[in-house]
């Protein structure tokens, strides 16, 4: 992890203010990340012709922090924290998730339980307080009636790995994640152990975004790119050797029901 943090800093000090600062919300442990995003990085460097630092933070909160100070030139954010980004810094949606967002319950498949009653006064993990499945989940539980803070101990986790990593290891009984999370953490770990008791509603996916500093020429190029991800031979051995969904054109409109969700949390 200190190596990672090592090499990233060596890179901006060598290429300076030439290079483009990419943040990537930090969803999952910062190796598999770099893992996963590094061949992001390197095909958008190749098409700017310009050095692309691959960026982000341990904590939720620490990136949102760096992204609404206009940190990052580039930044792959959750849709809630677009919002508040394009408010402050003006940052503009380029390409979002093709498959919408909705936050799931799961518990192990080998318990006994079957929905959301037979885990009250129990232990539910889940993703950072700040992620988006965390606040459609405890939204989506108090418009059932639930009490939430009455009804579960709730125990947040750094990220969506390990809170099902807690659900394996018998920390909690439920763990509240997103599904493609669900699904990479099976992957990595060869397993099909989680069983799904409880969904909520969806809404726009995680998006691409850009500084209104970038030009727009380039802002042009980095979205024309991410779209042809979909569509070409490279683009998709991208997509498919770093588990990603497919990416279609985002628009600030598409987050209006984020907006109005928000309103609601307040």
């Amino acid at each position: 992890m200190r190596i990672l943090f090592l090499t990233m800093i060596l890179v901006m000090f060598v290429h300076g203010s030439e290079s483009y600062k990419f943040g990537v919300f930090p969803h999952m442990p910062l190796q598999k990340l770099h893992m996963i995003f590094s061949a992001v990085t390197q095909d958008l460097e190749n098409e700017l012709g310009r050095p692309v630092v691959l960026m982000s933070k341990p904590y939720y909160k620490l990136y949102k922090d760096e992204l609404n100070k206009g940190v990052y030139d580039i930044a792959f954010i959750q849709p809630l924290d677009y919002v508040q980004a394009h408010q402050e810094q003006g940052y503009f949606p380029l390409a979002r998730r093709a498959k919408d967002l909705k936050a799931i319950m799961v518990v192990s498949k080998a318990s006994s339980y079957k929905n959301v009653e037979d885990v009250k006064k129990k232990v539910i993990a889940s993703a950072p307080a700040e992620a988006a499945v965390t606040q459609l989940m405890l939204e989506s539980l108090e418009q059932k009636g639930f009490r939430v803070l009455d009804d579960f101990t709730l125990s947040y986790s750094k990220n969506h790995f390990v809170c099902l990593q807690k659900l394996v290891d018998g920390i909690a009984s439920a763990c509240i994640t997103a599904p493609r999370a669900m699904k990479f953490f099976n992957q990595e770990n060869k397993v099909d152990d989680f069983r799904v008791i409880y969904e909520t509603s969806p809404i726009p996916h995680a998006l691409f975004v850009v500084h209104p500093r970038i030009p727009e020429q380039q802002r042009k190029i980095i979205q024309k790119r991410i779209l042809a991800w979909n569509v070409d031979d490279k683009g998709k051995e991208l997509l498919r050797k770093g588990r990603l969904l497919n990416f279609i054109e985002a628009k600030d409109e598409d987050y209006e029901i984020v907006r109005q969700f928000l309103k609601s949390r307040d």
